[in-house]
């Protein structure tokens, strides 16, 4: 459906229809994806730390490297950190060198949970062909610049 059918709304220009088609799109893929996620009892935020986890060597991170990585920078990441810690799928590791450096490692039942995530989020379709999908990405990251 087209976005002015959507909103009920003309737009003053093509830029500030894709500006709010973008807005519009991005919060119907995360709902799409909250409601996927719903069974494993996880946030997007939560399993976004799960998969830098569990993408890094030694499934271990520091709080700074997730951080940085995550696709929603949020300025509490402890307290997602410490949610994900009450669930046992992380645990935290302190350097016995320097108590300030934290590690943050993924467990096996935090890998499992990850892993049931990504099925259910694999699973929430997305109607585009590889070549629509990378001519999207491109005209994304064209905005970004």
């Amino acid at each position: 459906m087209k976005i002015e059918e959507e909103l009920k709304h003309e737009f003053g220009s093509p830029q500030q229809r894709a500006f709010t088609n973008i807005i519009f799109t991005s919060n119907w893929v995360l709902n799409k994806i909250s409601v996927a996620l719903k069974p494993t009892g996880l946030s997007l935020q939560q399993f976004n730390a799960l998969s830098i986890l569990d993408g890094q060597p030694e499934k271990a991170a520091t709080v700074n490297l997730i951080k940085d990585r995550l696709i929603d920078r949020m300025p509490n990441v402890s307290r997602l950190l410490n949610k994900l810690m009450e669930k046992g799928f992380i645990q935290k590791e302190r350097y016995s060198i320097d108590q300030r450096v934290v590690t943050i490692k993924i467990t096996l039942k935090g890998i499992a949970i990850k892993k049931i995530g990504r099925e259910l989020i694999d699973d929430v379709v997305i109607d585009l062909n590889d070549e629509q999908s990378n001519l999207l990405n491109d005209l994304l990251e064209k905005i970004r610049r």
